[in-house]
């Protein structure tokens, strides 16, 4: 198993190992595409080769407005048509799924790693999945482990730490049960 099945899978990683160089060199990598797709004029030809090279492969109907900041491009997986508005963030070496018909406000944070509370040079993982219809408003926070259930909504500046339920309105620092969503 490669160190990135391992962090998608939850398995600890210590951050200083020969292990963890392949991690490394992928940071670098994205990083230098981020600054070519970042400073590209939008919707140019240059930005569009820019999104291919960073995620490996052309994106169908997943439109991203720049600025972007992904660390493990690699490890995300999209759905059809999904919007994400600027300034999204994305630590994403834990692996972030992202259903179909999904909408991102901007300044959205989704973290999947962490550090061992008592050692920090290991990297704690876990994935992150958002599911079909789901809208995430501007400002919101998606920590480590969530699962967002099918058309929730997450209000703006919701800190998400636990599971979302399908049909829910959650918001709020820790995000909380607004509300049910009629059916």
């Amino acid at each position: 198993m490669d160190v990135f099945e391992k962090t998608r899978n939850g398995q600890a990683v210590k951050m200083h190992s020969e292990e963890y160089r392949p991690c490394v060199e992928e940071l670098h990598r994205s990083y230098k595409v981020l600054h070519k797709l970042n400073s590209a004029e939008p919707l140019s030809e240059e930005q569009t080769n820019a999104f291919t090279e960073l995620f490996g492969k052309k994106l169908d109907s997943v439109g991203i407005f720049t600025p972007v900041q992904i660390d493990f491009p690699k490890q995300m997986r999209f759905g059809k048509n999904i919007f994400i508005n600027h300034s999204f963030t994305a630590m994403s070496i834990g692996g972030i799924e992202i259903g179909n018909n999904v909408q991102i406000g901007p300044h959205v944070s989704i973290i999947t790693n962490n550090h061992d509370i008592n050692d920090r040079d290991v990297l704690r993982c876990k994935s992150v999945v958002i599911e079909d219809g789901v809208w995430i408003g501007a400002g919101a926070t998606i920590l480590p482990g969530v699962h967002i259930g099918k058309n929730a909504v997450i209000g703006s500046a919701a800190v998400v730490t636990k599971d979302v339920e399908e049909n829910s309105i959650v918001a709020g620092n820790p995000a909380r049960l607004i509300r049910k969503l009629d059916q």
